[in-house]
């Protein structure tokens, strides 16, 4: 009996999934990102690239991390895709943090934090939601609350934030977004396995 060359099975085990990627455009299969930055200022951001492409960070807003930051850089007149949503679990059920998009050319609103100078902030509150969308995602196997979908034009070019904190300082885990498009690369695949543990063990699945 033949065997196929290792550097084969990946891709085959995978294939189910690409296939599901490829095929359903309304799962928004975000790209993980999972790093060791601090993320709790302008200076310790986590970095992403491509803020078209679709990409998720999972966290936890704490006594000692009460914001979340993400970095990217845009061209001139950039349509900025973010979400925020939380795990379905019991105790996040009325958990409502926010988000504000911080960089060149915003608002002047008011946040509970201080900003990059020459910098504007645009504040997306969740207070005010009564019943989250449901959104199961086949892609990890997770299910999740999605309190917030917004598109934001970015007229000026630069460096911006998109920053998750809670206005009524309650800790618990989120998740924050960017981007619409669907990309997954070869190194990326090969990452799902631990993806997907990780993924599990933040929506504390067994």
């Amino acid at each position: 009996m033949s065997h196929l060359p290792s550097t084969f099975r990946l891709p085959l085990l995978l294939l189910p999934l690409i296939l599901l990627i490829g095929s359903s455009q309304p799962l928004y299969a975000h790209r993980p990102v999972f790093t060791e930055d601090a993320a709790k200022s302008p200076d310790t951001a986590i970095p992403l690239t491509e803020p078209h492409v679709s990409q998720v960070v999972y966290r936890e807003i704490t006594d000692k991390a009460p914001q979340i930051w993400l970095t990217f850089d845009v061209p001139e007149d950039f349509e900025l895709y973010i979400q925020l949503g939380v795990p379905v679990i019991d105790r996040l059920e009325k958990s409502r943090p926010a988000m504000a998009v911080v960089g060149p050319g915003l608002p002047s609103e008011k946040v509970p934090f201080e900003i990059p100078e020459s910098t504007g902030a645009k504040i997306f509150t969740t207070k005010e939601v009564e019943k989250p969308r449901f959104f199961n995602e086949h892609f990890t196997s997770t299910q999740s609350w999605i309190l917030r979908s917004e598109t934001i034009p970015l007229k000026e070019p630069g460096r911006y934030y998109l920053v998750a904190y809670s206005p009524d300082k309650q800790n618990g885990k989120f998740w924050l977004s960017i981007g619409k498009q669907e990309s997954f690369k070869a190194e990326h695949w090969k990452q799902f396995p631990t993806w997907q543990k990780l993924i599990h063990k933040f929506h504390e699945l067994k």
